[in-house]
């Protein structure tokens, strides 16, 4: 598949211009790669679709249900939709409302999707994101030195750089190994595309009455809502933490 460079331009310009959960699955949960803490590596593969890029992209509300429990949910807004729970997000950071602490735990919060082989394993895995990984996926795919760094014959292998700082990653050594080569052998290479899992079918978006309902009920007690524009998310949240979520 030949890489649409526009797309990947215009996702990078609109990333410089702003700064479900499955019920106990352990095999869902296996599906994604989980960064090891120091160095390790990657293969980002291509989309076998030429109507898919090799990510999908979408941004998550984590909504409390009570008793510590939260539920994730896709945010319409992302996918050019109506999204009653961005609604709500900005509504509580103003009179009536006024609960900072609600606002933030809902904030949606950029995430990505694709395939990747764990080199030390040699197995098809999804890669999860968030908007600093990206970046520099993205970036790198831009700069003229590198190109398209998923092509599976002259593409560049990602070496994975995790420091813990406290309770958080950092990923600021992460950087594409300079050296083009094959990602593998013909055999490897024709197993792992037949291999991909579909990204784009995990950002599944709740209908809108659901986003509706569930956007009232968070501001019961707060008052009517207000309906206010809202701006792209774009806020970094740790990988670790996100794999967390899911295993629930």
């Amino acid at each position: 598949m030949t890489m649409d460079f526009n797309k990947i331009r215009e996702q990078y310009a609109k990333m410089e211009g702003g700064h479900k959960k499955t019920s106990g699955s352990g095999d869902f949960i296996n599906k994604f790669y989980a960064i090891p803490e120091g160095n390790s590596v990657i293969r980002v593969l291509p989309s076998n679709d030429e109507d898919n890029l090799f990510y999908a992209e979408t941004a998550i509300h984590r909504v409390p249900t009570g008793e510590g429990q939260t539920r994730n949910f896709h945010c319409r807004k992302v996918h050019g939709e109506a999204c009653p729970i961005c609604d709500a997000y900005y509504a509580l950071w103003k009179a009536p409302y006024n609960d900072e602490a609600l606002a933030r735990q809902i904030k949606p919060r950029a995430r990505y999707y694709m395939n990747v082989v764990n080199r030390d394993t040699d197995e098809v895995k999804i890669f999860s994101v968030g908007v600093i990984l990206f970046k520099k996926i993205i970036s790198t795919i831009l700069d003229e030195d590198y190109g398209d760094v998923t092509d599976l014959d002259e593409g560049h292998d990602f070496k994975l750089s995790k420091v813990m700082e406290g309770q958080w990653p950092k990923y600021d050594q992460s950087a594409f190994r300079p050296k083009a080569t094959a990602a593998g052998t013909k055999k490897q290479m024709s197993e792992w595309m037949d291999e991909l899992h579909n990204v784009h079918s995990l950002v599944k978006l709740e209908d809108y009455d659901t986003f509706k309902q569930v956007a009232d009920t968070l501001l019961i007690g707060k008052g009517t809502p207000e309906r206010d524009p809202v701006d792209s998310p774009s806020t970094e949240v740790s990988d670790d933490d996100y794999l967390n979520r899911l295993k629930g």
